[in-house]
């Protein structure tokens, strides 16, 4: 009997026990041992910084600014998994060589908001003090791809969970504290060499530059004198409709959009799908009720259109605070791009 009532007790025990114990793996955890782990694996050699990236390599700039916060970065950057595989590039000559290369996509510096809540934590402890023309790989732990602050790297890995780790190169282009007077700069200098004496688009309000000549539509009034069925120069002002045919450019050269057919098929931006034609536009004695297609546009472009004379051509230059501001659009138009447009007011051609 007494080996009976020893061995019943024992064995509950035993199991009261297995069900009562149970360790919980800090967040994390198991992710960080196979980060450290493939650190040791793959790069020995590597410096840990800041909050816990590894930087790989790194290679001094010789520029006259480096990053300090805040201040924004144009870089050139490309971004892989453990894996090697590329998951993003700005670089051009990367997406060739992955085989991603698209004609019509953005390639070149991008500008990086390098201050809080603008910039992941890893990103700004890999940045700072980067001087110009620098570049530098890193290994930036999933939980540190966060915009949020925290005191130490164990806040960090108990709040920021689900991110993958990524392995970030980026080279330093140039570092500006203001962003609009390096995009007025960049403007002016694209007009001082690509237009002379009296064609120069001119300064009308800060951000904003225009110019205007006679246009090249032939089939209705040239003299902008309003003789034809054209609307007057004073109708332009007025709730009414006119047709444009129109060409968005960087200043780089690149088109992003167009009416014709010809310049979107040499520029690698022809979508077959799309009716290359003059299109409509509700004028307004407000620049900023215009409307094409029915659609309310960036300011920058309802500004130049406003400004227009019958059967003109008018170019208008501004920054991207009257454009597509801090985040751009698509893969077209990168953030914080100045942006051309280049108008010609026809007639309907439905006429």
């Amino acid at each position: 009997m007494k080996f009976s009532f020893f061995t019943s007790a024992f064995l509950s025990v035993v199991l009261l026990g297995s069900c009562a114990v149970e360790v919980d793996t800090p967040a994390n955890e198991d992710e960080k041992m196979y980060l450290e782990a493939w650190i040791h694996t793959h790069h020995p050699d590597a410096e840990r910084q800041g909050m816990g990236i590894y930087v790989l390599s790194e290679t001094e700039g010789d520029g006259e600014k480096s990053i300090t916060m805040p201040c924004y970065a144009m870089v050139t950057y490309t971004t892989r998994d453990l894996d090697g595989n590329v998951t993003a590039t700005s670089d051009s000559l990367v997406a060739r060589q992955t085989g991603d290369y698209n004609k019509s996509y953005y390639y070149g510096p991008r500008v990086w908001n390098v201050s809080e809540n603008s910039i992941s934590k890893g990103l700004e402890d890999m940045v700072a003090g980067m001087t110009e023309g620098g570049s530098k790989e890193a290994v930036i732990p999933g939980w540190l791809l966060t915009y949020n602050r925290y005191g130490s790297e164990e806040e960090y890995m108990s709040e920021v969970t689900g991110n993958s780790h990524v392995i970030y190169t980026v080279r330093l282009e140039e570092v500006t504290d203001d962003i609009m007077q390096w995009q007025t700069d960049s403007i002016e200098n694209y007009i001082s060499k690509n237009y002379t004496g009296s064609n120069a688009p001119e300064r009308i309000f800060e951000g904003f530059y225009f110019s205007s000549e006679a246009g090249t539509d032939t089939s209705g009034d040239t003299s902008g004198d309003g003789t034809g069925d054209e609307p007057s120069a004073e109708d332009m002002h007025k709730d009414t409709t006119v047709y444009i045919n129109y060409t968005g450019k960087l200043l780089n050269g690149q088109v992003f959009d167009t009416t014709s057919e010809r310049i979107a098929k040499d520029n690698n931006i022809y979508d077959s799908s799309r009716t290359y034609a003059p299109v409509e536009v509700t004028m307004s004695s407000d620049s900023t009720a215009v409307k094409l297609d029915g659609n309310s546009v960036i300011s920058g472009f309802t500004s130049t259109i406003w400004r227009m004379a019958p059967m003109e051509k008018g170019t208008g230059i501004f920054y991207s605070q009257l454009g597509y501001g801090t985040s751009g659009s698509g893969s077209l138009i990168p953030e914080y791009a100045p942006l051309i447009f280049e108008i010609e007011l026809v007639e309907n051609p439905e006429e």
